[in-house]
């Protein structure tokens, strides 16, 4: 948008209140809701760290010509293809829900001291490198915490902000390892 020397009055028939009100500022809710939005072509690698269970941790690194799946520590053999390249298209849509702005400085300084449940890095074809975190929510419910089962707060290394997630949303990269591997 450009400056205007002449003022304007936004009206709509029928709206009692401030219209203005409406309109944010704040240029994060003008961005997409997005944490990745990659074709398999623009993939290198992803590493999964399941930091409650290791043992369902892994990496994939993909070649100009081959696959390779990896715990943390060396490659493993035996894994069907097929899903691993499924397992690659699910990085072309997984949005967020919403921005975390109600949270205090210490509620936010609280969940990010916190040991997070997953960590995602996602290396890109150009270099870039796109690290999600992801901490379990808790809800306040009659004065007491309990596990929210259908959110989550995440974060990435691109902005400094938490941010919420639905399961449904993360479920689709959300794998074990042995999710790789023929039935």
């Amino acid at each position: 948008m450009r400056v205007s020397s002449k003022p304007f009055i936004v009206y709509v028939p029928g709206y009692e209140d401030n219209i203005g009100a409406s309109f944010v500022v704040n240029e994060l809710f003008w961005m997409p809701y997005m944490v990745f939005n990659l074709l398999p072509s623009q993939i290198s690698s992803v590493r999964l760290e399941n930091l409650q269970d290791s043992s369902s941790s892994f990496i994939i690194n993909c070649g100009k010509k081959e696959l390779l799946l990896s715990d943390l520590k060396k490659d493993i053999s035996g894994w069907d293809t097929s899903k691993v390249k499924r397992y690659l298209t699910y990085y072309t849509a997984i949005p967020f829900e919403s921005w975390a702005f109600d949270l205090s400085d210490n509620e936010k300084n609280s969940i990010e001291a916190g040991i997070p449940q997953y960590r995602i890095t996602v290396k890109q074809s150009d270099g870039k490198e796109i690290i999600l975190r992801v901490w379990e929510r808790l809800n306040s419910v009659n004065e007491s915490r309990m596990k929210d089962s259908d959110r989550v707060w995440a974060k990435t290394n691109q902005r400094d902000e938490i941010f919420i997630m639905r399961y449904f949303d993360l479920d689709p990269i959300l794998k074990k390892r042995g999710y790789f591997f023929k039935d």
